[in-house]
Formats: C-alpha cells, structure tokens, sequence
C-alpha cells in the first residue's frame, strides 16, 4: 500500500525550484505535486531549459522557431492553471535538443538557486538512459533530460555554494547558496522512491497538461492522468534524496 510522502518531505520547506529540459515536463512529472505545494502556501519557482522547438514529431507545417514560441506559451498557460505566478515561470530558450553540460548552462541554473534560495530541488533523472516504469515498460531517458539533471547536481554542488564560482552574480547582490534536497523523475523503479497523493488536484493536472496542445495529444493527456492511479489513490512518483 502506498503512502503520502508529502508532508515527511515538505513539512518544514518553504521554497521548491523545479527545473525541467521542456516545456511540458513539470506538468507531466510533478504537476500535480505543485499545485498542491502552492495551495499549501509555499513558494514554487519553475525553470525550463528549452524551448521544446524540435518537438513537432511528424508535422511539416510549421518551422522550429515558430513552434518554439508555441510551446514556451504552451508552458506559460499551463504554470497559470496550477497556480503559478508569471515571475516565477522562466524558459532559458536553449534550443530543443542542444542542451550541454556546459559551464555556462550550470552558471544559468546557480543564478536561480542564488536568487530563490530553494531547499528542495525537482528535477530529472541524470543516472540512466533506459528508464523502466514496469517490467516490460521501457524508454529512452532523452538526452536533454540527463544532460538538465546533471547540470542541477552540479549547479546545487559546489557552484552555487562556493563564492569563488561565478563572483559577477555575487557583486550583482546574489548569495551563496547551498542545496542538499532533491526529487528525481523517472525513478519508479528505484528503492528510494515516494508517493505524493495529487487526488485533491487532478482537474488542475489534467487542465495544465492540456494546455500542452501541440506538445500532447488528447490520448497522451489521458493516458498521463491514468498512469498516476495505484493503490487506490493518485500519486506522482518522484525518488527522494538527501544529502544534508
């Protein structure tokens, strides 16, 4: 039987960055999740790294740039139905796709960490390239997905910790900032893995992931809604970690 993980991990955090590589994604891994912690009076800030442009699958009708900026409001209606306020909803346009390991990419990511001051992070799953939801279930971790992951560990250690990284955002009024907590997507087959019960917000999920019109298909939504329903409750699956 699968318990509510949420107040063991959120009781005492104020401020939660969820960092995701496009723009659909915070609603797909935790959507449900962050409504729920904004209805709960906490701060939530959502960082997505690209702009989900390469996305169009099979269409020909439509050129990248364009799409890009559709799916960047796509992501923008979508924070609004969960409850999300506008500064604190960013895109960093990196191209879909082109996302490095880059010292650059971690500095973007150090200066939200600095400026938000979160204590729990939400973001992918940087450890494997095959994710397995059952047995028998299986796809490719996207790279843009590993590559965000591993550019938030980084980001949370040491970079926005130590003063000697990235000294202009210090003299522009940032702090240090250090970050031990984090929630991993796609995780559902790990040990440490939680359950955090969205059934009190499942219109507000389904209404953000619909959103999402040229990113997800009427089907997809559904199928999304039903893939959070075991144990006779609705829970979005993330693994927790804590390194303080």
């Amino acid at each position: 039987m699968m318990r509510d993980s949420y107040h063991k991990i959120f009781s005492e955090t104020g401020r939660i960055l969820v960092v995701m590589a496009h723009p659909d994604d915070n609603e797909i891994v935790c959507g449900g999740t962050v409504a729920r912690l904004i209805d709960d009076d906490k701060k939530v800030r959502v960082v997505v790294m690209t702009n989900g442009g390469k996305g169009t699958k099979d269409r020909t009708d439509i050129s990248e740039g364009q799409f890009a900026k559709i799916r960047v409001e796509e992501q923008r209606r979508a924070g609004k139905e969960l409850g999300l306020k506008d500064e604190e909803m960013f895109n960093l346009g990196i191209p879909d796709g082109e996302l490095e390991e880059s010292i650059d990419n971690i500095k973007k990511i150090v200066f939200h960490i600095r400026q938000f001051k979160p204590e729990i992070i939400i973001t992918h799953n940087p450890e494997v390239h095959i994710n397995s939801f059952s047995k028998g279930i299986h796809w490719v971790n996207h790279r843009d997905h590993r590559h965000t992951a591993s550019l938030v560990l980084d980001a949370a250690y040491p970079y926005s910790r130590d003063t000697a990284f990235f000294p202009d955002q210090l003299e522009n009024g940032l702090g240090p900032h250090s970050v031990g907590k984090f929630l991993l997507s796609d995780s559902y087959t790990h040990p440490d893995i939680c359950g955090l019960e969205v059934s009190g917000y499942l219109d507000k999920r389904r209404k953000a992931l619909e959103q999402h019109v040229n990113g997800l298909s009427k089907e997809e939504v559904n199928g999304l809604m039903e893939e959070i329903q075991r144990d006779g409750g609705n829970f979005e699956l993330l693994r927790y970690i804590d390194t303080d």
